[in-house]
């Protein structure tokens, strides 16, 4: 990430938004990351305090090193970065497959399991609005949904040119099924990253997650704030 320092040598004022608010005064030479840059830069304090500052007042600091911030990742190859992205994958049918592109690995394997089964997915729902608003301002949701940062999707499945729904596929009706839509929850189950909503308390067979929240909080947390960061912006 790019730094900047304030060349003003009577410091420089830090606002909420674009010739908005003003929330603070930066010093002279005080340094801070340069998040987003137009006329104006959004700009994070070494405090916290995220605003904005004029880019005529700032002197960008050549970054000394050789991997960009953006690359880092956790040992389990997860970002903190959230990145909305399109999946597509002949498996998939019905709505646009918009994800963090950290899911996009386990959509594959979805999409794997889809093909070992002769069935295809049809997506309702995949990335979800945060709908808890405050003045206009995006907020943490109250829930911990894995459709929040793009990593769940749920689905109907499409067989021998049948849909089944929701109520077909609940657990209790297994017995009604085709073999292969029952191979491939089976598939589902047994895979160490994926989740079967049909397995929840409340039972949901048509979601699909990595549990994400349970497994990797301060992560989950992280991509929330890098999407409700982008969302502001």
């Amino acid at each position: 990430m790019t730094k900047g320092r304030v060349k003003s040598t009577t410091g420089l004022n830090l606002r909420l938004k674009p010739n908005g608010e003003k929330i603070g005064v930066l010093g002279h030479n005080e340094e801070f990351s340069i998040v987003d840059e137009v006329t104006f830069y959004r700009v994070k304090t070494g405090s916290g305090k995220i605003g904005y500052v004029h880019s005529d007042y700032v002197e960008k600091i050549p970054s000394t090193s050789l991997i960009p911030e953006s690359s880092v990742v956790e040992e389990d190859g997860f970002s903190p970065e959230f990145k909305l992205v399109t999946f597509s994958h002949e498996r998939f049918m019905g709505e646009t497959v918009k994800v963090d592109q950290g899911f996009v690995a386990s959509l594959q394997r979805v999409a794997q399991y889809a093909g070992e089964c002769d069935l295809k997915i049809w997506v309702t729902s995949s990335i979800r609005q945060l709908n808890n608003q405050i003045e206009g301002a995006i907020v943490k949701p109250a829930s911990h949904s894995c459709h929040h940062i793009g990593h769940a999707i749920d689905m109907n499945i499409f067989y021998n040119e049948k849909l089944y729904n929701s109520k077909a596929l609940r657990r209790g009706k297994h017995r009604d099924l085709p073999d292969k839509i029952v191979a491939f929850f089976d598939l589902i189950r047994a895979d160490s990253i994926l989740r079967w909503g049909g397995d929840f308390a409340t039972e949901d067979p048509v979601h699909i997650d990595d549990n994400f929240y349970n497994k990797q909080k301060l992560m989950y947390l992280a991509k929330l704030d890098s999407r409700m960061t982008q969302l502001n912006a």
